[in-house]
């Protein structure tokens, strides 16, 4: 399912804001899962008749996955996905963040078993460069099919553009400008250049229509249609078969029991070896039940990359099984936030072989 706003969407960062003069109201750079997820179920809600929030329980129980970004092409809607963080750019080549081999009386403050992350080479000293916020789906799938991929140049943007308007309070009585009473709410355009983007969702049931969507009850189009959930590569499969190992790559921010760690250190069987993650999300909302804020909670932002070992004893029939429960499905550890779309998920090759630590 596509949502494209109209206008500039507003998802506001939980920072406060006020009417006093010089007011900011600053926007999120791509809105998070729950904000799909409650709009999504307010409006099938209002559709099927069911009143909140006596009917609460019943309608959190509504699961979907995303939202991840799509561009209109020539052929169709194409897909997005957010920049894999094990993804370095040193100079013009793109290199690819690995585990390390302690050597030996060296250590380490992570947790017990984690192995530190980082470039083949000591030599690599550069400044690193910046890469696009998002790949579209031909060069994402690249990343995820080589281990170390040569001459790798990704294909993408930097998402929505960002937008900043400015704007004046009014006196009730004359309806005439405030002096001194002005305001800025910045937003996301969901456009680049002549190309237009949209919110692409994976629901349990596909919605149409114009509905309000972020601040300000700004109109977005909701239609059904649009990239559908990709299937799992056959040649993936195969790699993580030889290897019996793989790497996690979240699409959407996660929430995990242990932090930046998945409840008893594994996914579905599959022990943590090394993570790259990046600063955790703070995230918060609006409790529909009990019609009062959420508390902040932090959340593995999406791009964060796991690097993960297969039991031994696995063969062919029980690793196809755990990358068909991995790809594109939620694996935060509580159920409500899979259902809320967190912890999206792709899977990649990994060969399970440590790098020599840097100088050892």
């Amino acid at each position: 399912m596509l949502i494209e706003p109209r206008d500039p969407l507003i998802v506001r960062d939980g920072r406060p804001f006020t009417n006093s003069p010089g007011a900011r109201a600053r926007s999120l750079p791509f809105p998070l899962p729950q904000t799909l997820a409650g709009a999504y179920r307010t409006r099938r809600a209002l559709l099927e008749g069911l009143p909140l929030p006596e009917r609460a329980e019943e309608v959190l129980r509504w699961g979907l996955r995303g939202p991840l970004l799509a561009e209109e092409g020539r052929e169709g809607w194409r897909l997005l996905l957010p920049r894999p963080l094990d993804a370095l750019k040193l100079g013009e080549r793109v290199y690819p963040l690995r585990p390390l081999e302690l050597p030996e009386g060296a250590g380490t403050n992570l947790p017990e078993g984690l192995r530190p992350v980082g470039l083949p080479s000591p030599s690599l000293k550069e400044k690193p460069a910046p890469l696009s916020a998002f790949w579209y789906w031909e060069s994402f799938l690249e990343w995820i099919l080589k281990d170390s991929p040569e001459g790798f140049s990704p294909e993408g943007h930097g998402g929505p553009t960002p937008e900043v308007r400015t704007h004046v309070a009014l006196e009730g009585a004359t309806q005439t400008a405030r002096e001194g009473f002005l305001f800025q709410t910045s937003g996301l355009e969901f456009a680049r250049g002549r190309s237009r983007l949209a919110l692409v969702l994976w629901p349990e049931k596909e919605l149409e229509g114009i509905f309000p969507l972020g601040g300000e009850r700004r109109l977005a189009f909701w239609r059904k249609g649009g990239p559908g959930v990709p299937p799992l590569p056959e040649a993936l499969v195969q790699g993580l078969v030889r290897s019996k190992a793989a790497r996690i790559l979240f699409l959407t921010p996660a929430f995990l029991e242990g932090a930046y760690l998945p409840k008893g250190g594994a996914f579905g069987g599959a022990r943590v070896e090394a993570a790259v993650v990046g600063r955790p999300q703070a995230v918060s909302g609006w409790d529909l039940r009990e019609g009062r804020p959420k508390p902040s909670r932090r959340a593995v932002p999406a791009g964060s990359v796991y690097f993960v070992r297969l039991p031994e004893a696995w063969g062919e029939g029980e690793i196809r099984a755990w990358a068909e429960r991995i790809w594109f499905q939620n694996l935060s550890d509580e159920e409500q936030d899979r259902r809320d779309g967190f912890g999206l998920a792709a899977l990649g090759v990994w060969d399970g072989t440590l790098w020599k630590w840097e100088g050892a």
